[in-house]
């Protein structure tokens, strides 16, 4: 396994965990039921550690042990109340973790995980009323990009394949990147995006090794994981979900 990728399956790990963590749950739902899974964050957790060492070294194995629970592994063995704690720990590792693999990850994917990390912290709260159109979220982010001083173009790009016409919305020429904006806004604009988005692929590709996908949904894709993981097994894509 690449450090690449075992950085990506580690933060993503460490996403699940802080979702689970910051879960309010539903109205019957006692704290028992919210975060009975930490097991499950646990043994992810440890399960990359031998990864770890062998492509970081031994500095690896003094900063990162595993999490030894024992009787306490047992969701079953106390109270609801100290799954939380649990759950806790585990998302506190996996970020630390996460932090550390970084340092070891190639200069050119720094660049593109720092733009997803942008868009996910500032494209919400950069849009004050529900978009109709996808270029009302293109201009949230080129205001963004702007402001950062980053080097990208709008729209400049052509792409010709198999008999058509693609124009990426940004592309990143030193990172190799290219980005294109979805506006979700009905159930049937889900799946026509599915859609978009698999035509799209290998056309960028021709062009640019990386595609970050940025879908501004406004409450209609109801499983993001499912909705992302399908289409981030493309080598080299990246989704980016932000909702409304």
């Amino acid at each position: 396994m690449d450090i690449d990728t075992l950085y990506n399956m580690v933060k993503s790990t460490a996403r699940g965990a802080e979702r689970a963590l910051s879960s309010q749950g539903g109205p019957k739902e006692t704290s028992f039921d919210r975060f009975i899974g930490y097991p499950a964050f646990v043994k992810e957790y440890n399960s990359f550690l031998p990864f770890v060492y062998k492509e970081c070294g031994g500095e690896s194995k003094t900063l990162f042990e595993p999490i030894n629970l024992g009787k306490y592994i047992d969701p079953f063995y106390t109270a609801g109340i100290y799954y939380k704690t649990y759950l806790a720990m585990a998302s506190a590792k996996l970020h630390s973790l996460e932090a550390y693999l970084q340092s070891f990850v190639k200069s050119d994917e720094k660049a593109v995980q720092s733009i997803i990390d942008l868009i996910g912290m500032n494209l919400r709260s950069s849009i004050y009323k529900k978009p109709e159109k996808e270029v009302e979220v293109q201009n949230a982010l080129d205001t963004i990009f702007r402001a950062r001083s980053l080097d990208y173009k709008r729209e400049k790009d052509t792409i010709e394949y198999s008999s058509k016409r693609f124009i990426p919305d940004f592309t990143f020429d030193s990172s190799d990147l290219s980005i294109e904006v979805k506006l979700c806004k009905s159930a049937q604009k889900e799946k026509q995006i599915i859609d978009e988005i698999n035509a799209d692929i290998p056309a960028y590709q021709t062009r640019f090794r990386r595609i970050i996908f940025v879908v501004f949904d406004l409450g209609y894709i109801r499983d993001v994981e499912k909705f992302k993981s399908g289409i981030e097994s493309n080598k080299d894509v990246y989704m980016c979900i932000i909702k409304m």
